[in-house]
């Protein structure tokens, strides 16, 4: 094994964001006490924390740009 391995990715950009994209409207849903009222106050805290830092739709666009390097999905400026 080599010092440098190669990373597969078998999922696509835009699956990944897709994803993203509906974790966190999940989490905006578990923090909707109309739309979720069974949840306990414990997990709408943890939903709100995670929340205060993930990225939002606009920072996920970002991440489809080929010469953005972020989350390794582009090439990177450097390269």
């Amino acid at each position: 094994m080599g010092s440098n391995p190669v990373r597969v990715i078998m999922t696509l950009p835009h699956e990944s964001a897709n994803s993203i994209n509906q974790a966190r409207d999940f989490l905006f849903e578990l923090m909707d006490t109309k739309k979720t009222p069974d949840v306990p106050k414990a997990i709408r805290e943890r939903a709100r924390a995670i929340l205060k830092h993930y990225p939002m739709q606009c920072d996920v666009k970002t991440m489809h740009d080929p010469d953005c390097g972020v989350y390794g999905w582009g090439k990177g400026k450097d390269e």
